[in-house]
């Protein structure tokens, strides 16, 4: 290869290829050898001339350019550069309009990126009248940076760009939030219609923004319209006093103390209606710690308020009576017992051998009557003793009390020669000691007293556990009662089945001292065959 220097024009050749020929224009100027410059004085001198284009031809004029290669070049280089314009319209838009797009600091850098492209093409096509070459270096080490800026920028968040759903995800979330939109759609309407029959409502007071806000149900139970301004008066006014000195001070204690509050008070409805509500609120604090708003539900509670009170009167009543029959039962099982006792001392002291018959008789028969009396009359005073008495509940062991039930009874046992079973899966259960001596006692006597003669007595004792209370039964194959013209009467006070001697309290009695405890006495019997005695404790 041969270079030189001819006619001032810098000629380079090589006999194996074409020589390129540079166009008149190019010819005509005045180009000299460049002498070797530091690197400082080369950067100064760059950016000196950076509009200057005297040091090089348009392209037009380099080189040998047909009309058609070069306007294919120009046109690409401007519809490159109309394209590259275009993007970044778009993408200032889109942030102008979209101020939550995410990333949008890359989005910058890829605008700045495509922008300094578009300027890079169009100089180029400049360059074919403007040779501005100094600037279009310029312009390309700018795109050079911000490229590499770009790049690092978009390395940084590509993990971000990973993790952002597809369009195919967004449907699915869009279409999962739609259900979940549905069911929380029907739980609200089902909430609403449940505060609607149940006549319960919410509200909430926020202490920042002052604002009220009532569900449609306390509207309803305040017979006020939807529209009414609840702002109008203070919502305490709807309850007289001294209810809203109470609401007053759950309020006062809730900001003091941070406490609940739940009170019963009349309400006056808009339309002076007086009913019974349910008036309960909380505070809610912040992050922070401190009471930003008070929330809570109004319940219309004046039916059942009603009723209460009405069973509170009626149970007035029924102890002020109860205590009446106490104090009736009290003269008549001690002051008239008193009286027949006298009377019984002063028969007693006739001598009924000095009287005729007819006397004789009337004072034998007027000593029974009394005799009888008496017992009534004692019998009555143990039932007022056991209705009165207060008793502790405690461990009682049923083979224990048994053991020493039969013991107690145990010449009428050999009399009657009555064969005993026993079977405590159960062994203790919580119940008053004197009680179960009673219950024990009064079974095995009423199985003594009303054995079949035609058969050995056999008495069988056991406890179990039955859907988790704790049962004892008393098994007797004796004389048996009929349910059917019975049943209703067997544990009522006096009431006897058969013609063996016997008063009827036993069994009052032990039903009375059952029930008081919160237990319950059963039978189920057949005559002829025998009764079994059920006792469920609590």
């Amino acid at each position: 290869m041969l270079s030189f220097y001819t006619n001032q024009v810098f000629i380079q050749t090589n006999p194996k290829l074409p020589t390129a020929v540079c166009g008149q224009t190019c010819q005509q100027k005045q180009v000299f050898p460049q002498v070797q410059q530091s690197i400082t004085h080369q950067i100064g001198d760059f950016f000196s001339k950076l509009f200057n284009t005297n040091d090089f031809p348009a392209r037009w004029h380099c080189g040998n350019w047909t009309d058609f290669h070069g306007w294919l070049y120009i046109f690409s280089d401007l519809t490159i550069w109309l394209a590259y314009f275009a993007i970044p319209f778009f993408l200032i838009k889109l942030l102008i309009k979209r101020k939550d797009v995410p990333m949008n600091g890359v989005i910058i850098l890829f605008l700045a990126f495509v922008f300094l492209c578009g300027l890079t093409h169009l100089i180029d096509a400049i360059i074919f009248w403007w040779p501005a070459y100094r600037l279009s270096a310029v312009l390309r080490f700018a795109t050079a940076i911000v490229s590499i800026i770009a790049a690092y920028g978009l390395k940084r968040a590509f993990p971000m760009l990973l993790g952002l759903r597809s369009v195919r995800e967004l449907k699915i979330e869009i279409e999962k939030r739609k259900k979940t939109e549905e069911r929380l759609s029907a739980s609200e309407f089902l909430l609403s219609e449940a505060g609607r029959i149940a006549r319960v409502g919410g509200w909430e007071v926020d202490l920042v923004t002052g604002k009220h806000s009532w569900s449609k149900t306390i509207y309803d139970i305040l017979e006020m319209p939807l529209d009414a301004d609840i702002y109008q008066q203070d919502s305490l006014s709807y309850y007289p006093q001294p209810y809203r000195a109470l609401i007053d001070q759950g309020i006062k204690d809730a900001l003091e103390k941070g406490s609940k509050w739940d009170v019963e008070t009349l309400a006056i409805t808009k339309n002076n209606k007086t009913l019974w509500v349910r008036h309960i609120g909380e505070p809610v604090f912040n992050a922070q710690g401190k009471i930003v708003r008070f929330q809570g539900t109004l319940m219309d509670i004046d039916q059942y308020k009603k009723h209460e009170l009405e069973i509170s009167k009626s149970l007035e009543v029924t102890i002020a009576q109860k205590q009446q029959l106490k104090n009736f039962a009290y003269v008549l099982s001690h002051h008239i017992r008193n009286h027949t006792s006298n009377l019984s001392g002063l028969s007693a002291m006739i001598e009924v051998e000095n009287l005729d018959g007819e006397n004789k008789d009337l004072i034998l028969k007027s000593r029974k009557v009394m005799q009888a009396l008496t017992a009534t009359l004692n019998d009555l005073a143990v039932v007022i003793e056991a209705q009165d008495e207060t008793v502790n509940e405690e461990f009682v062991s049923f083979e224990s009390v048994a053991t020493n039930t039969i013991e107690i009874l145990l010449a009428q046992i050999n009399q009657a020669q009555v064969r005993i079973l026993q079977d405590f899966e159960v062994p203790v259960v919580q119940f008053p000691h004197l009680y179960m001596y009673n219950i024990f006692q009064h079974l095995l006597a009423n199985a003594i007293r009303y054995k079949n003669p035609a058969k050995q007595l056999q008495l069988e004792f056991r406890s179990y556990n039955d859907d988790g209370k704790i049962v004892l039964e008393c098994r007797d194959n004796g004389l048996g009662i009929d349910l059917d013209l019975f049943g209703k009467k067997i544990f009522n006070l006096y009431a006897t089945f058969h013609p063996m001697s016997s008063r009827g309290v036993g069994l009052y009695l032990i039903k009375t001292q059952i029930e008081s405890q919160g237990g319950k006495i059963t039978v189920a019997s057949q005559p002829g065959i025998g009764s079994v005695f059920k006792i469920v404790f609590k």
